[in-house]
């Protein structure tokens, strides 16, 4: 019996919503403190203090280092299998990449971060990413928690850039949390910021005028809103459940990713692109990478639950090509693959 109860509690950690997950890393507390040696230390004192603050998160976050240790073991193998160099990855080095990005975080939001300096565009990802300029509506950019793309969004808000008007959708159920963090960093961290559980009819309208002036709407593409299911529960004991998903294939393995902005992008008739925001450990720059996804997303109302996972799987296959050639930039720490 104890056997069994152990193994209904193994399972259920593992079916978690990541919503439900404490995730350790980074959470608020963990800004402030990073914050706090910032302010008092400057950038010198806040690299310096790096080290100790996230060797204590990687002894102690032990969920988190096994999910850590997991996912690169998993990136070595697929670029085995693909031919891609042999490179033994390092979960503290994977710990102290996220450090680094929220000091990229920091200096993005107070304006030490700059276009074509400290954050280069790779490619033709210049050309692709302005070229709504010469479009009469706008667009989607789905992002992920693959890189640091709220560096970019920092630098879309400084008068001097050449940039279009974005607004963030964030799915959440803890936005009292998440506008405590964006506050602790910077007030301007919360400007164009759309916090929803769900895209309701009043959200829909507001999407579209957006896009209809031209605007942008950033949207993460690799974690699930959730839904509230309250059936033969009592309020105190809601499950939380993921939204509609599509099971893909990601680094050899099953993974849900959620179909809510290829709906949207459906119901608005927009183009979808994708943006990564990825630290280069050698040059210490962030490269730009912007890609064309879709032109449009079109679902017919036969086989529409097919279409949309054709989409979401190309999503995902865009992410696992980044996913293999930066892995210290993925910062989903938690259980990310199906069990």
């Amino acid at each position: 019996m104890t056997e069994d109860k152990q193994n209904s509690s193994k399972t259920s950690e593992n079916n978690q919503h990541w919503s439900e997950g404490r995730e350790k890393i980074g959470g608020y507390y963990g800004i402030r403190l990073m914050l706090f040696f910032y302010d008092y230390g400057g950038s010198t004192i806040f690299k310096l203090c790096l080290y100790p603050v996230m060797f204590f998160y990687y002894l102690f976050s032990k969920k988190q280092r096994d999910i850590s240790k997991d996912f690169l073991l998993q990136v070595e193998r697929i670029r085995a299998k693909k031919g891609l160099p042999q490179v033994h990855y390092s979960s503290f080095t994977h710990f102290m990449s996220f450090g680094s990005m929220l000091i990229d975080k920091i200096n993005a939001w107070r304006g030490n971060i700059h276009l074509y300096r400290e954050a280069v565009f790779m490619e033709d990802s210049e050309e692709v990413f302005y070229a709504y300029e010469k479009e009469s509506r706008g667009k989607i950019l789905l992002c992920s928690h693959l890189g640091n793309v709220d560096a970019l969004r920092a630098l879309g808000t400084k008068k001097d850039t050449r940039a279009p008007e974005v607004y963030s959708v964030f799915f959440t159920k803890n936005a009292q949390n998440f506008n405590n963090i964006l506050r602790a960093v910077s007030n301007d961290a919360q400007l164009n910021i759309i916090a929803t559980d769900s895209i309701g009819p009043d959200t829909a309208l507001k999407l579209s005028e957006i896009i209809e002036n031209k605007g942008m709407i950033a949207i993460v593409g690799d974690r699930t809103p959730v839904k509230e299911n309250s059936q033969k529960k009592s309020a105190s004991a809601k499950l939380k459940e993921p939204e509609r998903v599509c099971e893909v294939d990601f680094l050899g393995r099953k993974a849900y990713l959620p179909q809510g902005a290829f709906i949207l992008a459906s119901l608005l008739k927009c183009p979808v692109q994708c943006l990564f925001a990825l630290k280069n450990e050698k040059t210490g720059k962030i490269e730009i990478f912007c890609r064309d996804l879709f032109e449009e997303v079109k679902l017919p109302r036969k086989n529409k639950e097919d279409a949309l996972k054709e989409y979401v799987q190309k999503y995902a296959e865009l992410l696992e090509y980044f996913a293999l050639r930066y892995p210290y930039q993925w910062f989903n720490f938690f259980e990310f693959f199906r069990k």
